[in-house]
């Protein structure tokens, strides 16, 4: 009884040491990478076949099929990604999950070449990174030496998951219930589909179930229903973090399970019409190399199959999941917001920043619209309705403010490089200044509430300097968003120009609107109006310009001296 205790102490340490090797691996890599794989699939996405390429790569390096496919859900969602694009990232996904169980296929290598085996330099190989780690003071030498600890640990694991089997090679219950599972396949796809699910991870499943392969106990029948189950099962933590996402982002994970559910029927059905013919061949017992050729075999197929059908099959998700049909009323950023900033792709930092700073831009357009409906107020109608629509949209810009800082802050504590903490923490700054710009915004409403309560009006020439420093002040807030999203040379000279323009103006007709007032030309009330107006509106200008500074910056140490 100790002994059996043993052994499944020793299997479970080796799942844990082999999951854990996995995710240090991974981290590892995509800290090293920064935002390099988020870039490569944005650009190399337009041609399917290219699609299908970088999403095997990708996921081939990164090790998790998940965990790129919940990348994709996170570009769909933020709108820099089609539908029709994402099919061949995930179809590629799916092909780059194999290289796993291919790795693992290096343990039946011959003991003559034991040396080459990776289990045989796995702990020097740990050892030596776990010495670099601790004595190191470089965080770049630390993550690279975090990669090749993980491949040790990976390795580890899977010898000690070896060790706790073997000894149950030739054990009647083990190798009749792997005989049910080859003779009923639908018990095979759900265990294969519950494991994978438990573990989050295919590659994991896939490389536990070759491990059991070593006990010679597994049929080919057996083997090939599981790993049908293992591909369904991954496609769990995509719709999980799908769920609160907006309505491309659900279908682009529906997308995954599709594709998976629809490959597994047509190879279960090709199966069940060949059995008579197969079916001797079926229940030899399966290789570890075996059922990596069957992992890469079926995922490969699936492509070729369902690729002529993919539009097919987006077609079908915008069915399941339909549009209401009416254009969204745009009162509900806040939800929107909250939808888009998905907790869940947080073990993504370089997709996590990327679709927070598209989200910031889109909260700044946001704004901006917010300032020409105040702005409007000023310049065009004035009436109670359109002063509450401001300030129903203020309370949506503070809201939505404190969502997206919250979800930078919450990057911000995940190992990120220099680099990324840079941006986050220009992410942050930057929100604050859009969201003083939305402040403003409503200190104008307000004014145009004191005009209409007091039925005041300009001057004909204090309107036209009005209407001229509002069009200047809300084409330098439309060039500063556009030095959100990258360092726009020509929308920063615009900036810092405007402001400059503004700055001079807000003098100049600060002096001409004394001079009308002194002249009787304009009531006090409408002079103490336009005074405070253009005062909020050189502040507006002061906060594009600092935008423009935060995208200016270039390094980490450069000072950039804020206006507030």
């Amino acid at each position: 009884m100790i002994e059996h205790f043993r052994n499944l102490f020793t299997f479970v340490g080796g799942v844990g040491m082999f999951l854990y090797g996995m995710k240090t691996m991974s981290d590892g890599l995509q800290k090293v990478a920064g935002p390099k794989f988020g870039n490569v699939l944005k650009l190399l996405t337009a041609n399917k076949f290219t699609a299908i390429a970088v999403g095997a790569i990708v996921t081939a390096v990164i090790q998790s099929s998940a965990a790129t496919t919940i990348m994709v859900v996170g570009f769909v969602n933020a709108g820099l990604m089609s539908l029709s694009n994402a099919v061949g990232v995930i179809m590629g996904a799916n092909i780059g999950t194999t290289a796993t169980a291919w790795i693992v296929a290096l343990a039946e290598l011959g003991s003559a070449i034991d040396i080459f085996k990776p289990d045989f330099f796995a702990p020097v190989l740990f050892g030596i990174s776990a010495l670099i780690f601790v004595f190191t003071k470089k965080e770049k030498v630390k993550t690279k030496a975090n990669i090749f600890a993980g491949v040790g640990l990976l390795f580890l694991g899977l010898t000690l998951m070896s060790t706790g089997v073997l000894p149950y090679a030739k054990s009647k219950i083990f190798i009749d219930s792997f005989e049910i599972m080859g003779k009923i396949p639908i018990l095979a796809i759900l265990i294969g589909a519950i494991v994978t699910v438990i573990l989050s991870s295919s590659s994991a499943s896939v490389s536990i179930l070759q491990t059991l392969a070593l006990t010679g106990s597994i049929s080919k029948s057996a083997a090939c229903f599981i790993t049908v189950g293992q591909n369904i099962g991954t496609c769990v933590t995509t719709i999980i973090s799908s769920a609160n996402s907006s309505k491309n982002g659900k279908r682009t994970a529906l997308l995954h399970l599709l594709f998976n559910v629809l490959g597994g029927l047509i190879f279960s059905l090709l199966v069940l019409i060949a059995y008579p013919f197969v079916k001797d061949f079926l229940a030899t017992r399966i290789t570890l190399f075996e059922i990596s050729l069957f992992h890469t075999g079926f995922n490969i197929g699936n492509t070729l199959i369902l690729l002529p059908l993919s539009n097919l099959m987006v077609d079908i998700t915008k069915k399941i999941i339909p549009d209401n049909g009416e254009e969204e009323e745009d009162f509900n950023l806040s939800e929107k917001t909250q939808a888009i900033l998905d907790e869940r792709i947080l073990n993504q930092p370089a997709v996590a920043i990327s679709t927070v700073r598209n989200e910031v831009v889109f909260y700044a357009n946001y704004v901006l619209k917010n300032l020409k409906r105040a702005t409007n107020l000023i310049i065009k109608e004035r009436n109670e309705e359109l002063i509450r629509d401001v300030v129903t949209h203020e309370e949506q810009i503070d809201k939505t403010t404190n969502i997206i800082v919250t979800y930078l802050a919450k990057i911000n504590n995940l190992s990120l490089n220099e680099k990324e903490h840079m941006e986050v923490e220009h992410l942050m700054s930057i929100c604050s200044d859009i969201e003083r710009i939305g402040d403003h915004a409503e200190n104008i409403s307000e004014n145009a509430t004191q005009m209409l309560t007091d039925e005041v009006a300009f001057s004909k020439r204090g309107a036209e300097e009005m209407e001229n420093i509002i069009n200047i002040t809300l084409e330098s807030v439309e060039s500063a968003i556009k030095c959100i999203n990258g360092d726009d040379k020509e929308a920063i000279a615009n900036v810092r120009k405007l402001e400059e323009e503004v700055d001079r103006l807000e003098d100049v007709y600060r002096d001409n609107h004394i001079k009308r007032m002194s002249a009787g030309e304009c009531n006090t009330v409408a002079g103490i109006v336009f005074l405070d107006i253009i005062g909020n509106l050189e502040r507006v200008t002061d906060h594009a310009n600092n935008l423009a500074d935060y995208r200016e910056a270039e390094d980490i140490n450069k000072v950039i001296i804020i206006k507030k």
